[in-house]
C-alpha cells in the first residue's frame, strides 16, 4: 500500500507524466495510478456531455469496456462524477446497492472482472472536463491515503487532457487555465473539446445519418443506437460502424 512517505515520489513522477505533454501525459498517469494504487486498471475520458464521452487512454481491455458499457447505458458511477463533479467510489460493484444505476452495474459485473470501481472527475474551478475512472478486481474500500493520492493524479489528468488541445483555457477567471489563473476568461467547453480526436467518431457520424433516417432529434436519434446496442448486446462502437457503412439501417427505405 503506498504510504504518506511516498507522496513526493508520486507528485515527482506526476510532474514527470506532464512534462511529456497530451495523450503520452494521460497514458502515464494511468500506468502511475495502476502502479502505486491499489487498482488493477485505469482510464481518462473526456466528456462535454453524458452523451459526448471520448475515451484518452485506457490500461486495458476491462478498463475500456467500462468506459463503452457507461456510454452505451447512459448510466453508471463515470456518468454520475461527471454531473456531480464528486468523486464516486464503489468498493464492490456486485453488492446490489447501487440504485441510481442498476442496468450499469448488473452489466459490469456480468461482463467484466472489475468489482471495485472508483471514478473521480476532472474539474478545473466549477467546470467538469471528464473523468479518472480506476477500477479493482477485487473488492476494495479505498483507504484515506489512496483517496488523496487518487484526487492527485485526477488533477494531474485535468492537465494532461487540456494539453490534448494546445493553447485551451477555462473560466471563469480565477479558474486553471494554461496562462495562469490572472488570465482565466470564460470558454465553451464543447468548443474547445470539438477539436480533440474523437475515439467515437463513427458513433456521431452514424447518430447524424439516424436523425435524417428516422427524422428524429438528434438525442432520440443516439438513443436508438445505444437501444440496439443494448438489446443485441454489442458494443456500440461496432453498431455504429454498420450504420455508417449501410449494412444497418433503420427505418425504411426511400
Amino acid at each position: 500500500m503506498t504510504t504518506e512517505r511516498e507522496w513526493p515520489d508520486f507528485e515527482a513522477r506526476l510532474a514527470a507524466a506532464l512534462a511529456e505533454g497530451g495523450a503520452w501525459a494521460a497514458q502515464r498517469i494511468c500506468e502511475l495510478c495502476v502502479s502505486a494504487l491499489p487498482v488493477t486498471g485505469a482510464s481518462i475520458t473526456t466528456m462535454t456531455s453524458v452523451d459526448h464521452q471520448n475515451p484518452v487512454w485506457a490500461s486495458d481491455e476491462v478498463a475500456a469496456r467500462i468506459d463503452e458499457l457507461q456510454f452505451r447505458l447512459c448510466e453508471g458511477p463515470c456518468v454520475e462524477a461527471f454531473t456531480s463533479g464528486a468523486p464516486v467510489l464503489v468498493p464492490d460493484i456486485t453488492a446490489g446497492v447501487h440504485d441510481k444505476w442498476p442496468v450499469f452495474a448488473a452489466a459490469a459485473a456480468q461482463e467484466t472482472t472489475a468489482r471495485g470501481m472508483y471514478v473521480l472527475p476532472l474539474l478545473g474551478g466549477p467546470i467538469s472536463i471528464g473523468v479518472l475512472d480506476l477500477y479493482r478486481n477485487q473488492p476494495l474500500a479505498l483507504d484515506s491515503q489512496a483517496q488523496a493520492l487518487a484526487g492527485r493524479a485526477a488533477g494531474a489528468a485535468f492537465w494532461a487532457v487540456l494539453d490534448v488541445h494546445p493553447g485551451a483555457t477555462l473560466g471563469p477567471t480565477g479558474a486553471p487555465n494554461r496562462g495562469g489563473p490572472e488570465r482565466g476568461v470564460d470558454v465553451d467547453v464543447e468548443g474547445w473539446l470539438a477539436d480533440v480526436p474523437l475515439e467515437r467518431a463513427e458513433v456521431y457520424q452514424a447518430t447524424g445519418m439516424l436523425i435524417s433516417q428516422l427524422e428524429v432529434s438528434p438525442d432520440a436519434a443516439l438513443a436508438t443506437l445505444r437501444a440496439h446496442a443494448f438489446v443485441h448486446d454489442r458494443p456500440i462502437d461496432a453498431v455504429a460502424r454498420e450504420v455508417v457503412a449501410r449494412t444497418l439501417r433503420f427505418g425504411k427505405e426511400r
